[in-house]
């Protein structure tokens, strides 16, 4: 009869294999969740930015405009 000490040394890799497959496993189901995260927060970043391009495309559209008025209604340069 074997000694059950023989027993553990036998069985100690693949236990260490198990062990090893179930950290992996939950490492891989902690990846998901962040890159949902993530994904998440990338999409308000992205929301943010394009409203505040608009509203910076806004102001750019009444300086331009202004501008165009200032030029073609305004008193002439030339004498």
């Amino acid at each position: 009869m074997r000694s059950l000490t023989d027993i553990l040394i036998s069985w100690t890799p693949m236990l260490l294999l198990i062990g090893v497959w179930i950290f992996f496993m939950r490492r891989m189901g902690n990846t998901r969740q962040v890159r949902d995260e993530w994904m998440a927060t990338m999409k308000t970043c992205t929301v943010d930015q394009l409203v505040e391009m608009r509203r910076q495309n806004a102001a750019l559209e009444r300086i331009a405009a202004a501008l165009e008025g200032r030029q073609s209604g305004g008193p002439s340069d030339q004498t």
